[in-house]
């Protein structure tokens, strides 16, 4: 059983890592603004997605934290 448990850990790490390197990407675009008429460089637009991501993660992971504070352990 621990083997899969380290296994699902991994697999979460590693959505939680995609997620985001994802949320970097957007952020750094919507603060590049590649459109032609949009091509000002703002900070602010790169903030609030990166903020909102951020947020999401937090909240994702609190919420897993919680479920594995309340999984009875192994050693019962």
């Amino acid at each position: 059983m621990a083997s899969q448990s380290k296994q699902t850990n991994y697999l979460i790490g590693g959505i939680i890592a995609a997620l985001a390197l994802w949320g970097i990407y957007l952020a750094i675009g919507s603060y590049l603004g590649m459109g032609e008429k949009t091509r000002q460089f703002d900070i602010r637009r790169g903030l609030i997605v990166a903020g909102c991501m951020a947020t999401f993660l937090l909240f994702w992971g609190a919420l897993l934290w919680n479920r594995q504070r309340n999984l009875p352990s192994d050693d019962e």
